[in-house]
């Protein structure tokens, strides 16, 4: 079975590569227009050409869609994806979308909650992601689509490596009422399984499922940057003001990031720069959505890997990670009682 993986070289879609080369029925293809990853078979692909993006499904069975980036590769690249799988007889797409289709709502939400995209340009391009992938089940395909809450696990700089920064900086930590929201973690790994069991998933054509991914035994945000800290010896962990937080989100953030994109566009690492933290973000610690995966559990069959286990391997990758400020290789990494 030849699956093409939209976003081959990324942190999802190099991994899924790897277990997807690992699991002796499916032979992945890495499509990108970035590096190649050793091993995997690569096709040069720009999402958002119709005609290159046709060319590459022929052939393929199924297609997994990974794609970041800007709103027109998210958006419109599902559009193009939607049509040229069609052209190409291309039966299945697993659509990674996100949590943040659920906008600003609140309380345990399940897969039938309605699409909210009032939370900015990234909610609006992954729900008209969601239309695009719709609109391929009407015309006879078969989708699934994944909402992962926030991806961590070993190699995640979004998750783990920017926040061991903020840790290891004071400029996060325990934020009291400002940290009460549900983080949503999800392991990098258990995305992946879900991914394969999408693509085993016995469905008729035209038929679309979706499935919240959120481990269940992930914790509130306080409780996760507490963990990290402690076990990367972040210490002793900080108490943030709500003033600190908001000058740091709301005032040196947007300047951080303007100056993370000249150093980028002069061609220079953006490690330079302190890592920004987003108005966003800021409200996402205390937002208090925590999301139903019990449908994953049942029908794709989920083992969700334990926050526990979770905590210690990222830990120790970003402990042994080069170009971690303050790393210290092969340190001893505590983590809390299973």
């Amino acid at each position: 079975m030849k699956i093409l993986v939209l976003g081959g070289s990324g942190y999802i879609g190099s991994r899924l590569c790897a277990a997807l080369a690992a699991s002796g029925w499916a032979t992945p293809i890495s499509a990108s227009s970035r590096r190649v990853t050793p091993g995997i078979e690569h096709r040069r692909v720009d999402t958002r050409k119709p005609e290159s993006l046709t060319q590459a499904l022929h052939g393929i069975d199924a297609v997994v869609n990974c794609v970041a980036g800007d709103a027109a590769s998210i958006a419109h690249g599902a559009h193009v994806l939607a049509e040229a799988a069609v052209d190409a007889e291309c039966p299945r797409i697993i659509h990674l979308s996100s949590m943040s289709v659920y906008g600003a709502q609140e309380g345990q939400l399940p897969e039938e909650a309605p699409l909210d995209p009032t939370m900015g340009w990234y909610a609006r391009a992954k729900c008209e992601a969601e239309h695009h992938m719709a609109s391929f089940a009407h015309a006879g395909g078969t989708v699934v689509t994944l909402r992962p809450g926030c991806v961590w696990g070993p190699g995640s700089q979004l998750w783990v490596g920017r926040v061991g920064r903020w840790l290891r900086a004071g400029r996060l930590g325990d934020l009291g009422a400002a940290g009460d929201g549900w983080s949503n973690l999800v392991h990098v790994d258990d995305i992946c399984s879900a991914v394969i069991a999408g693509l085993r998933l016995p469905l008729p054509p035209g038929q679309l499922r979706t499935y919240n991914l959120a481990a269940p035994d992930s914790p509130r945000w306080n409780e996760y940057f507490v963990d990290l800290a402690l076990a990367i010896g972040a210490v002793p962990v900080r108490r943030i003001s709500p003033l600190q937080l908001k000058v740091d989100g709301w005032a040196l953030g947007p300047m951080l990031k303007v100056a993370q994109g000249v150093l980028s566009h002069a061609g220079r690492t953006g490690h330079a720069v302190p890592d920004p933290m987003s108005p966003g973000l800021v409200h996402l610690w205390d937002r208090h959505l925590h999301m139903d995966s019990r449908l994953a559990e049942r029908e794709l069959e989920l083992k969700w890997t334990a926050y526990a286990m979770a905590l210690r391997q990222s830990a120790l990758w970003y402990l042994q990670s080069d170009g971690m400020p303050g790393a210290h290789r092969g340190a001893a990494v505590p983590v809390p009682p299973s």
